[in-house]
This record gives C-alpha cells, structure tokens and sequence, in this order.
C-alpha cells in the first residue's frame, strides 16, 4: 500500500474503538499500534518511530508510566510524545508537559486537529534532527580547528626557543670558527710537507683529520648562516629557489640518471628568508643523491609539485631511492636516535626547523618505491 507520509507513528491506546478511528484519521502514515504499555515498551526497542501518540488512561502501565520509560531510555527520549486524554484539568495537561510531553489531543479526536497536531510534531522533530546534525557537523568542525591551533601554538613556542637560542648560538659558531680556520691551514701547511715523506699511514690520519675537521666546519657554517637573527623575511619564489638548489647538484643528478619533474604553479610566492627555503630544497636533494648511491635503479626519479590554495601552500617532495621501513620514517628526524646511531645531519634535521619556523607542518609518509615529504605553509 501506497502511503503519502514515510513517517512511522507509534499509536498507543487500549480502547480499539479508538485505534480504529485514529487509524482511520492518519490512513496516510505509517501508523503501527499498541493495545497495552508493556507492547509499547516492547515494539519500541525493535522499531524505530518518528512520533508516539500515548493514551494516559490504560490499566496495569499508564501513559504517564510509559512516557518516563520512553524518556529515562537515551535511545528513545528524543522521540516526540502527543499524548491522548479524555482529560481536560489543567492539572493532568501539566503532569504530562513535565514528563516530557510535547503536546495533548482530548478525544473524542477531531480529524483536523489530531492532523495538524501530527504534522507540527513530525516538521519540529524534523528540524530538531536537522540541528541536531549541523551541531555535531559544526563540533566536528571546531574540534579540528582547535586541534589545528594547539599544533599552531606548539610551533610558535618552538619558534620562540629557536628565537631565543639563535644569537648565543651565532656567537659560539663565530667563537668555533675562527680556530678552525687556523687550524685547517695549518693541516693544509703540514699536507705539503707530508706529500714529500714516504708514509703512507701518516697520510691517513692526516686525512681523516683533515676530513673530519672539514665536516666540524660544514656544521659551524650551517650554525652561522641559518641561525642568524639578522636576516629578514622576504617574497620569494619557492620555483626559484628549488633551481637555485638544483643548479650546483645537476652533473651529480645526471651522472646517476635521476630524472626530475617539477610540477605545480610556478609563480608561488611566500614571505620567508631565502636561504631557509633553498636549504630545504638542497637538503632533500642531497638526501635523495645519498640513498640513490646505494640503491642503484634504472628509473630513478624525484618529483616535485608546489601547489596552494585560499589558505596553505603545499610543497610535495617524492623520490624512489630506498624501501624505507615504518618505524625509520618515524625517526627521521629523531635527534637521540641518530646520535647515538651516529647518523644524525643537522643540515637535514635544519629542515623541520625551517619549515615549523616559518609555521610550517611537515609530514613524511613511505610510499611503494621510496618516500613522500608533504609541507605545509599557512597563509
């Protein structure tokens, strides 16, 4: 049978006279009834009902007795009650709105008043259900920003200790550099007189020495070029400063057959002190030579895409030089990890400083062939 409503009513009374009449009244509903409040209570926890039209009057439970039921069940509560009474005392009508009641209809029923009473009912509850949703819909939306800001915040405070750390760290790689000046000329001084002597394991420490006094001053330049307060924000174009990168590594990148795809809008622009964008592209790519010395393919390839929208710019850096495992994606950038493994590259760790000094966020993700940096500047 075809009906004109979807809505599924409950109609609760003992009298069937009066069954048939409502019944009768709301033939265009999905109308299903109880004779008692035990088979209310019953064919509520197996159906689902848009409205409950409840007779007050009914031996062993009473309307009453079933609306506290209804309403003391968090599954069923929300579920509009009409109740149905032979009884006008203000009184009753009261007990009825305080149990949670929305409305009452006397009998014997009109046909259009018992109608407009449904109608009204099922719209609200409607609405009510309408909000209900937008509300969650909107929690779920606040919830997120909020969850967006705490990370905002935690990278300002971040920024702050780098703010704060950045002058007496210029200061002591100043301090450092000066004497590693003097004494990589010395050792270069005392190279000279070693090519004349025939000893071959002088020479190797020599050089080792020689090798590790150059990467102590690699690591005293990084201090000093990106840690130096003294340098002012600007627009800069991100394509540009990834070409900048690329241009002194581009005979290494075709000695090893890496192809390079760049993708994306290349007129992006955002305010950050240049050097700190070019040292993030250059590390990257200096990370993917590495591994891809070692993991030797035919079809080497980075790409990369700089895209943005009404809020962020997003910047995707992919290669597939190495089958990383989950847990070396994870501590990357690990500072006690890679210390104690003896892998720890403060150029390559300078770039999560960058990109959360600028409030940035940055998320490694492994992929089939390799890995996948996602960084994310808010406008």
């Amino acid at each position: 049978m075809n009906r004109k409503y979807e809505n599924k009513i409950l109609l609760v009374d003992d009298d069937s006279k009066n069954l048939q009449v409502a019944m009768s009244i709301l033939k265009d509903y999905n109308v299903i009834f109880a004779q008692s409040g035990e088979k209310a209570l019953e064919l509520l926890s197996k159906n689902k009902f848009d409205l409950i039209l409840l007779d007050v009057v009914m031996p062993t439970m009473d309307g009453y007795e079933v609306c506290v039921n209804i309403k003391n069940n968090p599954l069923l509560r929300n579920i509009p009650i009409i109740f149905l009474t032979v009884k006008d005392e203000e009184k009753d009508i009261v007990k009825g709105f305080e149990l949670g009641a929305v409305d009452y209809v006397t009998k014997p029923f009109y046909s259009e008043v018992l109608l407009k009473r449904v109608q009204l009912h099922l719209n609200l509850s409607n609405v009510m259900k309408e909000l209900s949703q937008v509300n969650i819909n909107l929690n779920d939306i606040v919830k997120k920003q909020v969850e967006e800001l705490r990370l905002k915040d935690k990278i300002i405070i971040q920024q702050s200790k780098i703010a704060a750390m950045a002058d007496i760290l210029d200061i002591i790689s100043l301090q450092w550099k000066q004497p590693l000046d003097k004494v990589k000329l010395y050792l270069q001084s005392l190279s000279i007189k070693l090519d004349n002597l025939n000893d071959e394991e002088a020479q190797k420490i020599f050089l080792n020495t020689l090798r590790e006094v150059a990467i102590l001053d690699d690591v005293m330049d990084d201090f000093h070029k990106f840690f130096n307060n003294k340098k002012n924000k600007e627009n800069t174009n991100i394509k540009v400063a990834l070409d900048n990168a690329i241009s002194p590594l581009k005979d290494e990148l075709k000695s090893q057959n890496i192809k390079i795809d760049i993708n994306g809008n290349n007129l992006i622009c955002m305010n950050i002190v240049y050097e700190e964008i070019k040292h993030i592209f250059s590390k990257l790519l200096q990370f993917s030579l590495i591994n891809f010395k070692y993991n030797i393919k035919s079809d080497n390839y980075i790409n990369l895409t700089i895209e943005e929208n009404h809020d962020s710019i997003y910047i995707t850096y992919e290669d597939n030089s190495k089958i990383y495992e989950d847990d070396k994606i994870n501590r990357l950038f690990d500072i006690p990890l890679n210390i104690q493994n003896h892998t720890f590259d403060l150029g390559f760790y300078l770039i999560k400083v960058f990109v959360e000094k600028n409030f940035g966020l940055l998320l490694v993700k492994k992929t089939e062939d390799g890995i996948r940096y996602i960084i994310r500047f808010d406008k």
